[in-house]
């Protein structure tokens, strides 16, 4: 297992010190973002944020289009109705609770980001059951013996980009104003998604890169239900390196 695929040990809480001194940091450009927690009162609460437009921030943010499908205790939900205290389905059958939601909406006329449609039955066994669109940050499960090598068992999350083949998951801009969303439970959760197991967000995929104060204190001002020193907790799960991922995709997982 190398140094990238290595997990942390602790439970991660994204607060840069008890400082949190982000002074003397040059200006960055900002994009609005719509957000939804569960608070220390076990209540739902919005807000939106102006954050910095970074890779580390718009990622937490990137996994789902508008409309995708999870599962609830009553059935398919689309994302954009969920809302932070309520339970989705994860794979072996159990529930976790949604603890944040957070979006970002693109006009028309701005740049709008990359999707990926993945047609049903693309993982086979895995589904998804119908076509579904994902953002470009989505990681799916891969539970494959081809993993063992990799990560040392045959669990890992892989990024979906890894998989484009122009057919069963294609990559798209689509026209007109497009909204994405980023789903975070208490730890790292695989979620149905159309039968397809995506991982809940969790800050260990900025982890493998090189994490900064800065990029710290903009994940504090992400999360607010981490402002009281709670975090996600160790991940459960590793990741797959994009080479490894699309090594596999071309070995047909």
């Amino acid at each position: 297992m190398t140094a990238y695929q290595r997990l942390p040990s602790a439970s991660f809480s994204p607060v840069p010190g008890p400082d949190g001194d982000t002074r003397g940091a040059e200006v960055r450009t900002t994009a609005s973002y719509d957000l939804a927690w569960v608070d220390h009162r076990g209540m739902a609460t919005w807000d939106r944020r102006s954050l910095p437009d970074t890779p580390e921030v718009e990622a937490a943010v990137s996994s789902f289009a508008r409309s995708a499908m999870l599962r609830g205790p009553r059935g398919p939900v689309a994302v954009e109705d969920l809302i932070p205290g309520d339970q989705v389905m994860v794979r072996g059958g159990g529930m976790a609770r949604i603890d944040w939601i957070g979006s970002r909406s693109y006009s028309s006329t701005a740049e709008r980001p990359m999707f990926y449609r993945v047609a049903a039955r693309a993982f086979g066994a895995s589904g998804p059951d119908v076509d579904i669109l994902l953002g470009a940050s989505a990681h799916v499960l891969i539970d494959s013996k081809k993993c063992v090598d990799l990560v040392g068992g045959t669990l890992a999350f892989a990024p979906i980009s890894a998989f484009e083949d122009g057919h069963n998951v294609a990559a798209i801009v689509p026209p007109g104003e497009v909204t994405v969303y980023g789903i975070a439970c208490r730890g790292q959760e695989a979620m149905l998604a159309a039968g397809l197991a995506i991982e809940s967000y969790h800050p260990a995929r900025a982890t493998v890169r090189s994490l900064n104060r800065t990029v710290l204190a903009d994940l504090a001002k992400l999360f607010p239900q981490t402002t009281g020193g709670a975090g996600f907790g160790a991940p459960r799960i590793p990741y797959l390196t994009p080479a490894e991922a699309v090594g596999l995709a071309l070995a047909g997982v």
